[in-house]
Formats: structure tokens, C-alpha cells, sequence
């Protein structure tokens, strides 16, 4: 899954080895180093990877006896995208590209995930599901932006066929969930900013979501993405 920028997530030392490598963290190919030998016994990257093929190497020395190891201080520049439209496009350019890392690493399988609470540890999501051998290949992160944006749809539905006691169920729910999606964006000393990262969190979930669902779909799958969470 893309993941948030990783100091956000843990401290200096060696990354924890979670029991679905899937879901470990993984470093960016814009800053890493690998010894020549983990090469030699993992492979090389996938050049089949259009996006992720950092995660697919990780994920790869993470099922061996190698550990990665994160330096806080090993620091690069990169340069962001210079519009909302390159922004949105690139976080779709990740959904649609990344289900081929889920269907190459966890083939013919049914797997849910659900965000954890407590990430201290850098771990964002863990297993509460998993099926070997199902007919469609299918992974499914239940995320808040998941979740809030379901009752969102189920409101709308109600408000449509003018039923007016689930109008007000659902749509205090997905109030709720709202508040809860958006509280790490709120800065109230700086509303200006909190609406531009409100709108850029969401559109950029958004695209994540919208490009995985049709790229595991062209996979033959259902995928369903993690999101975008830049806060510990």
C-alpha cells in the first residue's frame, strides 16, 4: 500500500518485520541504499512495476533474513508536484499501478484490512481477514475515508428516495466520521491552510481510491486502496 512519508511513523533503528510483509514498512526508491548481496538473493527490481517497485523490493528482502534499517538523518530534496491537477494525477498514477504489487505478492486470495488505532510502532493497518484460494482476487483496506464516504453514498441514497428518518441517521454518522476524517487537517490558527489541505487530503484519497478500484479491475480483482495519512 502507499504509505505516509515514513519518519512519521517510527524512529531511528531497524524496521519491525510485520507477520503480512504486505503491509510492512518499506522505504522509497528516492532514498534508499542496498548491499550488492541482498540483490543477488532477492533479484533485481521488477521492471513490470509502473509505480511501487520500492514496496515490491522491500517486501521481497523483507521475507528474507535482511533487515532494513531507517536513518532519520540520510536526508534528500525532492521536488513536489507544481499543481493540483499534476498532484491528483499522480495519486492516481499510484492506485491504478499499485493492485499489481497486491496480485503478484498475494495471489488468488481474499485479505481485509483493518487501520489501526495505535501506529507507534509504524504499523497503519493489520489483517483481521484472510481466505487462501478465493475465486476473486480481492484486498480491501477499511479506512475512514473508506467508511466515511460509504455513509456519505448511503445518505445521498436516502435523500434521494425521500426517506427522512435515514436521512437524519446517516447523515449525522457520516457528520461524525467526517469530523473524525478531517480533525488532523484543522489548524484554527490557520483556516486558509486548513482548507487547502482538506481539499488536497481528500482529492488525493480520492484519485487513490478511484485508480486502484479500475487498475484491479483491469488485474481482474478488487482493490480497494489505503489511504493517504500523513500524521502519525
Amino acid at each position: 500500500m502507499i504509505i505516509q512519508v515514513l519518519a512519521n511513523l517510527c524512529d531511528k533503528g531497524y524496521l519491525g518485520k510485520e507477520e503480512n510483509s504486505l503491509t510492512s514498512l518499506f522505504f522509497s526508491g528516492a532514498n534508499v541504499a542496498f548491499r550488492r548481496e541482498v540483490f543477488q538473493q532477492v533479484g533485481l527490481y521488477d521492471v513490470n512495476c509502473t509505480t511501487g517497485e520500492d514496496q515490491d523490493i522491500s517486501i521481497r528482502i523483507n521475507n528474507t533474513e535482511w533487515e532494513l534499517y531507517f536513518q532519520p538523518e540520510a536526508v534528500v530534496g525532492h521536488k513536489c508536484r507544481r499543481s493540483v491537477k499534476a498532484f491528483i494525477k499522480q495519486w492516481y498514477r499510484y492506485g491504478l499501478h499499485h493492485p499489481y504489487i497486491f496480485k503478484k505478492h498475494n495471489p488468488k486470495s481474499f485479505a481485509l484490512y483493518l487501520r489501526k488505532r495505535d501506529t507507534k510502532k509504524g504499523e497503519l493497518y493489520r489483517r483481521i481477514l484472510y481466505k487462501n484460494g478465493f475465486p476473486l482476487n480481492t484486498t480491501i483496506f477499511t479506512s475512514p475515508f473508506l467508511i466515511m464516504n460509504v455513509f456519505l453514498l448511503l445518505t445521498i441514497l436516502a435523500l434521494l428516495l425521500g426517506l427522512y428518518t435515514p436521512i437524519i441517521v446517516l447523515g449525522a454518522i457520516t457528520f461524525i466520521l467526517g469530523v473524525y476524517y478531517f480533525t488532523p487537517d484543522m489548524e484554527l490558527k490557520h483556516p486558509l491552510r486548513t482548507v487547502r489541505f482538506i481539499f488536497l487530503r481528500y482529492m488525493a484519497n480520492f484519485a487513490l481510491f478511484t485508480g486502484g478500484l479500475l487498475g484491479g479491475l483491469k488485474l481482474g480483482m478488487l482493490y480497494i486502496s489505503a489511504t493517504l495519512d500523513y500524521k502519525r
